[in-house]
């Protein structure tokens, strides 16, 4: 009986020594992976842009008339002082001769009136009345010879015919557009950005990437050319820039007005900022409850501490710039951070 007592009671007190260890043990330690923060202003940015001619125009003739000539087509390249397209010029050629025969009949009269009034033969109030005669006559045939050399119409700079809007032998009217000319040698991008990013624009430090889609094997710089400060119909700010590079060979890159492109937009918005911005993983920040606050964990003596944050913008490199609540070096948790509670243990992955 004492032998049965003296197992039971070492079985017990055997219990409760495990129960003891087990109740002391340490908590398992949790891996992460962590990033440092550092010190960033510049925001990246994409958009997709148009190739647009620098000079485009649409040719029209002053005068109404039927076509008899229009040696262009679409495509064609025309130079400055080519011939584009040529109207009938008989009625203006009569008009002209008409205009042109009263012209030197008050011409004329206008003389003689001068003699007579030398002379005192006429009234000065006749004579201004030629006067007047002449000064109408004049107008007329100087607008008639203007007209007869409006007949023509030519290139008012080197370019190609992008389209054609009348054919040959068809009457139009005068303002009435006859073909559209392009530059094709300058050539500017054109793209909308978003209104919350006006102030990108306003960055005295501004760098473009364009890649073409026909060429996405290379990509060449350009600079801003202009904006405009408000947003058209609500769409965005329309925005214009050139290529600069000194790699865009034209005889190699045959690059047409239509044509589409990439566009990287890299922007330094320090000088509109008080406070200097951190950058870090789009991952280590995270919400809690669909609010609207936004926190990091910051990893201290291998401890997590929960530390609410401000995102000042994305920066288009899957990281963000926050504003406030972080500075530049401190070490952040990368992944799991809805896994971790306040001053829980963390072995830092490498």
């Amino acid at each position: 009986m004492k032998k049965i007592y003296l197992f039971a009671l070492g079985t017990t007190m055997l219990a409760a020594s495990c129960g003891h260890k087990q109740a002391n043990s340490p908590l398992p330690v949790r891996p992460v992976k962590t990033a440092v923060a550092g010190r960033q202003s510049v925001i990246r940015k994409n958009f997709s842009g148009v190739v647009k001619a620098v000079e485009q125009v649409k040719l029209a003739f002053r005068v109404s008339g039927q076509i008899v000539s229009l040696p262009v087509s679409e495509g064609q390249r025309v130079k400055k002082g080519d011939l584009v397209a040529a109207i009938n010029p008989y009625d203006l050629s009569l008009q002209y001769a008409a205009d042109k025969s009263a012209y030197e009949t008050a011409a004329a009269q206008l003389e003689r009136n001068r003699r007579l009034l030398e002379r005192q033969a006429i009234s000065a109030q006749e004579y201004e009345t030629s006067e007047s005669s002449y000064q109408r006559a004049r107008s007329a045939y100087e607008l008639s010879a203007n007209n007869l050399n409006e007949c023509k119409l030519r290139a008012p700079f080197d370019g190609s015919i992008e389209q054609r809007f009348a054919e040959n032998y068809q009457r139009i009217n005068a303002g009435e557009p006859v073909v559209q000319l392009v530059n094709t040698r300058q050539l500017c991008i054109k793209f909308t950005v978003p209104d919350a990013y006006l102030y990108l624009l306003r960055s005295p430090d501004q760098q473009y990437l364009v890649e073409f889609d026909t060429y996405r094997s290379k990509s060449f710089r350009a600079k801003l050319d202009e904006y405009l400060d408000i947003s058209t119909n609500g769409t965005g700010i329309p925005v214009s820039i050139v290529i600069d590079d000194p790699s865009f060979d034209r005889a190699v890159y045959d690059v047409k007005p239509g044509f589409t492109c990439s566009i990287s937009m890299a922007s330094d918005v320090a000088p509109f900022l008080k406070e200097e911005l951190v950058n870090v993983p789009l991952s280590a920040v995270f919400s809690e409850s669909e609010g609207k606050q936004t926190y990091v964990w910051t990893v201290k003596d291998n401890r997590v501490f929960r530390r609410e944050v401000e995102v000042y913008s994305p920066t288009g490199e899957a990281s963000l710039l926050l504003s406030s609540g972080l500075k530049p070096g401190e070490t952040v948790v990368t992944a799991g951070v809805y896994q971790l509670t306040e001053g829980e243990s963390v072995k830092v992955l490498p």
